[in-house]
């Protein structure tokens, strides 16, 4: 429940503009600019580390191959000294002078031209086990201590077949790397002497130090050459062994970084072998890769100052516009309809704003015709407060009134005068039903019937001078409409139409429906002597203006008018048709209403 209360506490729709804004920002620009840059950069880092593999393997490739032919070049001179007869024949036999052993040496005038042909290789010497020959830059006799070396051992336990070692050179008096093979006599198989044959230590370090990297070369897992300082003859802890051409990879730690080792094979024969190895930290590689990375971040961190900064801008305007347009509303709402000035531009905030001083107006101007209807209206209701009482001064006391009508009536029958009791009956129920009006929908019938009585009053008086009709076409048996609409213009007509009339007057009253029966059309015709074009005229501008000039003898029909348009709307009211000697006719048109006691209110 707490969870989601918080929810809805940072619902996006109960965020501010500028908070939505920085939301977007954040959703749909920083989240996928951060996720685009952490994949962009990755990708990037693996590319870049590949590339680099790929170059160091190259590079690798090549001074591998360099070495292997300097290897193999050797190799090849090596075979050639070791099945020279002339030198086997010199290493096995017993020379009696040293008269006849450089008389021999002439025989092999030859080695220096083999030393000669290959310039890797440093020299070449034989190691002899024979004591009488004499030693020179070839022919060197074995001692104990030489003897007890290592690689001499190594190449007395191969039985023929050549090895490399790692063995210090007696001209240069440093270590380099050497192929050693022992030779033996054919006939007794006795050992004769070892044939060593040293390479040029330049060749290798110049091939060697060319890497950028710290870059090896092994001889059975012993450091023979290294492009920087390091601990000779100490054992490696990495894969030797590997073919001739065959190349692996491996992380190990370098002292104390984690580096990636490449190997490559250069020999492996009968156990011996020699491999070249490039040893490359990773914090080497990463630095180029940091340098891409850094600048992907800079560019990314850049851009979104940049768009935050930008965002701010438009943020602030719309939040500015936003504002304006809210306080123009809290005008409306504390009923000042005077707006200020309008928004510049023609975005949607600007057509809101004309829609908002559209909406003041329309307020404004429905408020100010609300007071005026208001007005009117207490002014209607003031005159025909004034006109009920001009009409009705007994209305202080009704009850006295009727009780002496009553009275009247009474006499009047008990003296067998019919007329007058019938005519003092008719009085009594006109002025009973005009006291008990007011100001809200009375029953259509009731109000025929008083207009009925005040007829029929009419007739008694006049006889045959005035007669009339009520026609009813529709049912209003329910209906409803504002009370005293009818008898006024009755009035009208049988003061001012039937006035001149001596005989033949009549007035008829049509009661029905129109606009498939939503409107109430009650028409009071009269023959009297009818009203001038010029009158006519005067009076429907009466009508339009709603203006009263005399309400000193009966209820004017511009008064009628102006009641129907107040309560029933501006569609509604009175029609007139007149013409000299022909007579008047008056129509009222009101909305047909009923009594929802009746089942129907429209």
């Amino acid at each position: 429940m707490k969870i989601k209360r918080l929810g809805k506490k940072f619902s996006f729709n109960n965020l501010n503009i500028k908070q939505k804004m920085l939301a977007l920002y954040f959703f749909a620009f920083i989240l996928p600019l951060v996720t685009i840059t952490i994949i962009l950069t990755k990708w990037i880092n693996k590319t870049i580390m590949e590339r680099q593999f790929a170059l160091a393997k190259t590079s690798l490739e090549q001074t591998s191959s360099l070495l292997t032919s300097i290897l193999t070049n050797c190799e090849q001179l090596g075979d050639t000294l070791f099945s020279t007869r002339a030198v086997q024949k010199a290493l096995e036999y017993q020379f009696n002078s040293e008269q006849e052993v450089y008389k021999y040496y002439t025989t092999l005038s030859f080695l220096p031209d083999f030393s000669r042909s290959n310039p890797d290789v440093l020299n070449f010497i034989y190691y002899t086990e024979n004591q009488t020959i004499i030693e020179n830059a070839y022919f060197t006799r074995v001692t104990d201590e030489i003897k007890g070396k290592s690689w001499y051992k190594a190449a007395v336990a191969a039985s023929g077949r050549p090895i490399w070692v790692i063995k210090n050179s007696e001209t240069l008096d440093s270590q380099t790397l050497a192929l050693v093979r022992a030779l033996f006599n054919r006939t007794t198989g006795t050992l004769t002497g070892v044939l060593a044959l040293h390479l040029d230590n330049r060749k290798i370090e110049q091939l060697v130090n060319a890497h950028k990297d710290q870059t090896i070369v092994l001889v059975d897992g012993k450091v023979a050459f290294s492009s920087r300082p390091f601990a000779f003859k100490e054992k490696l802890s990495l894969s030797t062994g590997l073919n001739i051409g065959e190349f692996k990879s491996d992380n190990i730690l370098w002292g104390k970084d984690r580096s990636l080792t490449m190997l490559y094979g250069l020999y492996h024969e009968y156990g011996n072998s020699i491999t070249l190895a490039q040893i490359i930290p990773h914090k080497d590689l990463e630095s180029a890769t940091n340098f891409v990375v850094l600048l992907c971040v800079l560019l990314m961190a850049g851009g979104s100052i940049l768009s935050l900064s930008l965002l701010q801008i438009f943020t602030r305007y719309m939040a500015k516009r936003v504002s304006y347009l809210q306080m123009q509303i809290n005008r409306i709402v504390q009923n000042n309809f005077e707006l200020g000035p309008r928004l510049s531009g023609s975005d949607e905030f600007a057509e809101i704003y004309d829609a908002l001083m559209a909406t003041s107006n329309n307020i404004k101007t429905l408020i100010d015709e609300v007071y005026r209807h208001k007005i009117q209206r207490e002014q209607l209701l003031a005159r025909q407060n004034d006109i009920r009482f001009k009409m009705l001064s007994n209305q202080i006391n009704p009850h006295f009134l009727f009780n002496s009508l009553e009275t009247i009536r009474m006499q009047a029958i008990e003296d067998d005068n019919k007329e007058v009791a019938k005519t003092i009956k008719l009085l009594a129920k006109i002025l009973r039903h005009n006291l008990s009006v007011s100001n809200n929908p009375v029953s259509l019938k009731a109000e025929i019937e008083a207009v009925d009585n005040y007829l029929a009053i009419q007739h008694l008086r006049f006889a045959d001078r005035v007669k009339y009709s009520i026609d009813i076409h529709t049912d209003i048996s329910d209906a409803v409409i504002l009370p005293l609409l009818i008898q006024p213009l009755v009035e009208n007509s049988f003061s001012h139409g039937l006035q001149d009339r001596k005989i033949g007057g009549l007035i008829e009253i049509s009661i029905d429906t129109c606009n498939n029966g939503s409107v109430f059309q009650i028409s009071i015709k009269d023959n009297g002597c009818g009203i001038t074009k010029e009158e006519l005229a005067k009076l429907k501008a009466r009508l339009a203006t709603g203006t009263v000039e005399n309400f000193s003898s009966s209820i004017g029909m511009v008064n009628v008018n102006q009641r129907i348009k107040l309560f029933y709307g501006q569609d509604y009211g009175l029609e007139i048709e007149s013409e000299i000697e022909k007579g008047t006719l008056v129509t009222i048109k009101i909305p047909a209403e009923f009594n929802s006691d009746g089942g129907k209110n429209v």
